[in-house]
């Protein structure tokens, strides 16, 4: 079966939704299947093109095998809504013109965002007679509008007609969270046509990346510090405030230090406000490479993350999974109805505080400091958890349910595939 992934980040891109575009079309190829994959240049998150692929037009590349179709990214120097909007544009007028080039495909897979890549797959599904999939890893305009990004334009109500129109006409809608796929459905996908598809992760590669001790020499500053520690892109969407906050709570403390490793639309607003704030206990660091990344999950004491409310009830962050394959104590912070909240604070995998009370944030790390042997269980029972995400369970599943809702016999299923299913 011939099946074009299409993404906006893919290898060598190392982070977000990159991640799961290019493990699913390995896996896709792994199972038999014929793989193409239109995506842009590399740019994230590092938001730079590397230096070999400026002012390139078209490329071809091969990943593992898998051809992979490369068409001009504008990527901004500075980040503004109109500056995503045209970066967005330019990606979606390459991919247009690339998948003519990949040619005539069985299935179509869409990783999503832009929301507009799903017109494209729906004029491609109709032009080759194909099945189309949309995995919706991001809704976003409810997070631009939740963040004020966005009003009730004209450029909004276009674009949520599309969004829907394109939801409406694909034979499979997928996402990452219970939550999403709710929100999915009150956008007019069919009941039928909704799969929940969770992100997935190697968990026993992941368990056994980075290496004990790496970041600590790196940042020899840190040794026999408590690291508390949040690593990702730093944006509005994080609210990284409360960490900044919270490191002030501590700041006559000389043991703890607390973290914001990477890079991101609010980042430079973040350290303007804890310099305003004269914290000498958070310390900014520049997005790690995965080798590093992980090594810095070896190192860190509690790995933390939040969410601000509203922009981040429906979502569910994949780097959790890498931190629970980890057994690293997790901390979140973030509104009670969000779905990171629900997930670690029903489960008992780490602590939790709602995002806009500083004071139960203070008073469970006060409790970890004096007792850090009464959070291990969160530890195990964060990788006990986190089993269920493993990759060949998940993607197992999926291929399952495509083939009996999307393909519904059509295509002859690959051997490989055949040989998949009976494992699992």
């Amino acid at each position: 079966m011939k099946v074009l992934v299409s993404s906006m980040t893919f290898a060598p891109d190392h982070s977000g939704i990159s991640l799961y575009a290019t493990d699913f079309a390995t896996y896709a190829s792994e199972q038999g299947h014929d793989v193409t994959v239109v995506t842009g240049f590399s740019w994230y998150p590092t938001w730079t093109k590397r230096p070999e692929d400026k002012r390139k037009l078209f490329r071809t590349d091969f990943y593992k095998g898998i051809k992979v179709l490369r068409g001009y990214l504008y990527v901004p120097e500075k980040v503004t809504s109109i500056t995503r909007i045209l970066q967005e544009i330019s990606f979606l007028i390459f991919v247009f013109l690339n998948f003519f080039r990949a040619g005539k495909q069985d299935v179509i897979v869409l990783f999503t965002t832009p929301i507009n890549l799903g017109l494209i797959g729906v004029f491609f599904q109709k032009f080759w007679k194909a099945k189309l999939i949309i995995n919706v890893q991001d809704l976003q305009l409810d997070a631009a509008q939740s963040l004020g990004m966005i009003g009730k334009s004209p450029l909004f109500k276009v674009m949520d007609k599309a969004e829907r129109y394109s939801y409406r006409k694909a034979d499979m809608v997928t996402s990452i969270s219970t939550a999403m796929i709710h929100l999915i459905k009150q956008k007019g996908a069919l009941e039928d046509k909704v799969y929940l598809w969770p992100n997935w992760i190697n968990v026993q590669d992941a368990s056994k990346q980075g290496v004990e001790g790496n970041f600590l020499r790196k940042f020899p500053q840190y040794n026999g510090k408590v690291i508390v520690g949040y690593a990702g892109n730093v944006g509005v969407k994080q609210s990284l405030q409360s960490l900044v906050d919270l490191s002030e709570k501590f700041k006559h403390r000389d043991d703890v230090v607390f973290l914001i490793i990477g890079s991101g639309g609010d980042r430079t607003k973040l350290k303007s406000y804890a310099e305003s704030k004269a914290i000498t206990n958070l310390h900014f660091i520049d997005f790690l490479g995965q080798d590093d990344y992980y090594s810095f999950l070896c190192d860190a004491s509690i790995v933390f993350l939040s969410q601000k409310r509203d922009s981040g009830d429906a979502y569910f962050p994949s780097k959790l999974l890498g931190i629970m394959a980890k057994k690293k104590l997790i901390f979140v912070s973030a509104g009670k109805e969000s779905e990171i909240y629900k997930v670690v604070t029903d489960n008992q995998i780490g602590m939790s505080a709602e995002i806009d009370d500083l004071d139960q944030m203070k008073t469970q790390l006060e409790q970890y400091l004096l007792n850090k042997e009464q959070f291990r269980h969160f530890e195990q029972n964060a990788f006990d958890f986190v089993q269920q995400y493993d990759r060949n369970v998940v993607l197992a599943a999926l291929f399952r349910e495509i083939n009996r809702t999307v393909l519904k016999g059509i295509y002859q299923t690959a051997p490989a595939y055949e040989q998949s299913i009976k494992a699992y």
